[in-house]
């Protein structure tokens, strides 16, 4: 993202080379909006109300709750030990799913649980399937899910895994899986899609705009005056799906802005 001081102009968003990170440029704003209001005005009275409806129709399904699908880079976990109760043998994956696993049994819940039950891992549900296909998939929990057979059977298995809570979907595919009481299991997992960022604006010294998150996970705003040294302005946890961010306009030169994911929790 790039802001000046006298421009004037709103941006669009293009990927830049480095993994998870995004860049806006400049392009003229948009009349959408200016334009529907003639449209609606210039109708006859009758389609008039019909047009306005659909129009507030749609403004209302803006706000209806959607899951989020998790289709960023995939990245591999591998349980060092098996040892639960240590961070490094977790893989955690949002503030409340800490994914491990004891010398045997199956995958618990760190943060809710000390060891796997019944129910297990807390607060989440699995699936067999393709990420593509996550809203028509039939989830269960673990054990249910595996109704009988060995976790080995799920090796090089697609899986989609619901977080509950967070109503998030991710794709994992099982690596390894010890048995005989040794533990241990390895998987690979799809990460949140990458911010992306919009509604831009300058006002009164300040550039404004919006990013893309997933509620509970953290994020760091980022500047540079030459895309090689970024400078840290904002680390927060995300509130829900739009954060805003203000800063002053640089007026000696070009700044450049991304938004970087951190690990979590």
């Amino acid at each position: 993202m790039r802001t000046s001081g006298g421009a004037g102009l709103l941006p669009k968003m293009s990927r830049v080379a480095a993994p998870g990170l995004q860049r806006l440029e400049l392009f003229p704003g948009s009349h959408l909006l200016s334009s529907m209001r003639k449209r609606i005005c210039s109708c006859p009275i009758s389609d008039r109300v019909w047009t306005a409806a659909v129009f507030l129709l749609l403004a209302g399904a803006s706000v209806l709750h959607a899951a989020t699908v998790w289709n960023g880079s995939l990245i591999t976990y591998t349980q060092p030990a098996a040892d639960p109760t240590q961070a490094a043998n977790q893989d955690r994956i949002t503030p409340d799913v800490w994914l491990t696993r004891a010398a045997s049994k199956g995958l618990f819940n760190a943060f809710y649980e000390t060891n796997a039950t019944t129910f297990s891992p807390t607060n989440t549900e699995w699936a067999l399937g393709a990420l593509t296909n996550y809203a028509s998939l039939h989830y269960t929990n673990w054990l249910a899910w595996l109704n009988g057979a060995s976790p080995v059977t799920l090796v090089g298995q697609p899986v989609v895994v619901h977080l509950i809570t967070d109503d998030i979907y991710l794709s994992v595919k099982i690596t390894l899986w010890n048995s005989g009481g040794s533990g241990g299991f390895a998987y690979q997992r799809s990460t949140p899609t990458p911010a992306s960022l919009s509604g831009t604006s300058i006002n009164n010294g300040q550039f404004t705009f919006s990013y893309t998150a997933d509620a509970g996970i953290s994020y760091v705003v980022q500047s540079s005056t030459n895309l090689v040294n970024w400078i840290s302005l904002s680390t927060n946890v995300a509130p829900g799906g739009s954060v805003p961010f203000t800063n002053a306009v640089n007026l000696t030169g070009a700044t450049f802005y991304r938004v970087v994911r951190l690990s979590n929790p």
